[in-house]
């Protein structure tokens, strides 16, 4: 009965990263990955002085080089523009440019939230409560999974 619980639960966790993956449908060198939108959505939150790439690696839990990275392909792109930090002579603060609140608007999460909220309030609140375990078990256990 483990092994079958097991391989429930194996199969589960593979339709979640399908389910993950069909989020961002598009693909290729011309679009946008994840990591990337991650980092378009953070500039796009983040109050004033808080648009640095030092504040984006801490937003998204990796080291100074992948968020300079992802900074560095959507300035490339056009998406933001970064102008001096006037309280860090070395940084750089970033910002939208149009067109990249355009491409915000075309943003694949709204597609996952339109799905989401499509489901009824009790299977939502499910849902949640269950992101939020997995997010607590991954967090603690991070280096043992």
């Amino acid at each position: 009965m483990a092994r079958r619980s097991e391989r429930h639960l194996l199969g589960l966790a593979a339709l979640h990263e399908r389910v993950a993956r069909a989020i961002y449908e598009e693909r290729g060198p011309k679009v946008l990955q994840p990591g990337q939108w991650s980092a378009l959505r953070f500039f796009e939150r983040a109050g004033g002085e808080a648009r640095t790439v030092t504040a984006l690696s801490k937003y998204l839990g990796v080291t100074l080089g992948p968020a300079s990275r992802a900074a560095a392909a959507l300035e490339r792109r056009g998406l933001i523009s970064p102008s001096p930090n006037p309280k860090d002579r070395r940084g750089l603060i970033f910002e939208l440019t149009e067109q990249g609140r355009a491409q915000l608007a075309k943003d694949p999460l709204k597609r996952f939230a339109s799905a989401l909220g499509a489901a009824d309030d009790t299977d939502r609140e499910a849902f949640s409560r269950v992101l939020f375990h997995l997010f607590d078990e991954l967090d603690t256990t991070k280096g043992r999974v």
